[in-house]
């Protein structure tokens, strides 16, 4: 869980976590590629409806475009300066879109006990995930991980009042809004999409989707990559206006004494979560798919049913440490396997 430090190249289905199957764009449609939110994008409409569809496509970049630099950890956009102004034990004063974010991710926190932790900002300044040059080459000192994990800065340490005033008690607090901003930003691209008057599209964020309607007579087919052989797993099937979100331990990652160290770190212990390999998540709120697709993996799979159930997530695919496929019973009916899978089957 890191807040869109750097780009990610080579844009395929396959080389993200989640690709389309079979979105092809008719005579109304149009499509734009592009970069933000420290990934590539891709918005495809497949029916344009009673849109000027470049408009729609060129409102959508700019939208993002703003997301992307006002919530960039770092640097001089709100978020950043959030960040320094907590630090120092100041206090800031957040637009009321800032606001609402935190409100949300306040009640994703609790859902997830802990889970997901928007918080996180400095853990992920010691595992060098935060930089531009990628990842250590080794585990960071145990002290430093201790020291911060003795702060146990929270969204919960944050509090506002009505003129949306920020302050907080604990200047360990330093936001990265990664496991929770690109779940907004898909909702508020979708949002622009549909008051341009668009029928039918698509919106890709990284791999992680939304979908606006549905094509004719069918739903939306996306692939799920396979964690480790980087091939399509499965196709799972979205329908209209659902979002369909992937955390992975494929990306952001680096090898040491033989074990494997990713990005998604466990709040509650400071280190990797390592039980989960990929988790998917469908859901008709994508920011609720987003930090549950994160929190699920870091519940790993002895936890993620009790922690779906409380964050009321009901399709859910998650593949283990050893390559097992666990999933709801809601989930099996929307999931086709390219190559038949081990499967975990609850007593």
């Amino acid at each position: 869980m890191s807040g869109f430090p750097r780009v990610r190249s080579g844009f395929t289905a396959l080389a993200l976590g989640l690709g389309l199957f079979g979105c092809q764009a008719d005579e109304q449609g149009a499509e734009s590629r592009f970069t933000a939110l420290g990934t590539e994008v891709e918005i495809a409409i497949a029916d344009g409806g009673d849109a000027d569809t470049e408009a729609a496509l060129a409102d959508a970049r700019e939208r993002l475009k703003q997301i992307g630099a006002a919530w960039y950890p770092y640097g001089d956009g709100e978020l950043a300066q959030l960040n320094k102004k907590l630090a120092a034990g100041k206090s800031f004063q957040g637009s009321p879109e800032l606001i609402t974010l935190l409100e949300r991710a306040k009640e994703m926190e609790r859902l997830s006990e802990g889970r997901f932790n928007p918080a996180i900002g400095g853990l992920i300044e010691v595992w060098g995930f935060s930089t531009a040059d990628g990842p250590l080459d080794e585990p960071p000192e145990a002290d430093a991980i201790e020291q911060w994990l003795e702060r146990r800065p929270r969204t919960q340490d944050l509090r506002w009042d009505a003129a949306g005033t920020i302050s907080t008690s604990n200047d360990a607090v330093q936001l990265d809004l990664g496991g929770i901003g690109k779940g907004y930003a898909a909702q508020q691209t979708i949002t622009l999409l549909r008051e341009h008057g668009v029928a039918v599209g698509i919106v890709n964020l990284g791999g992680d989707i939304l979908t606006l309607g549905s094509p004719a007579d069918r739903s939306w087919r996306i692939g799920v990559r396979d964690p480790r052989e980087g091939t399509v797993l499965a196709a799972v099937e979205a329908h209209a206006n659902e979002a369909v979100f992937t955390s992975g331990d494929y990306e952001r990652t680096f090898i040491h004494e033989d074990r494997r160290y990713h990005h998604i770190l466990d709040p509650t212990t400071g280190y990797p979560a390592m039980g989960s390999r990929s988790v998917t998540v469908i859901h008709d709120d994508a920011v609720l798919a987003d930090v549950a697709a994160t929190s699920l993996f870091i519940a790993g799979p002895e936890h993620w049913r009790d922690v779906a159930d409380r964050m009321g997530v009901e399709h859910v695919l998650l593949i283990d440490r050893e390559g097992v496929v666990h999933m709801t019973e809601a989930m099996e009916p929307r999931v086709e396997f390219m190559q038949e899978p081990e499967l975990h089957r609850s007593e």
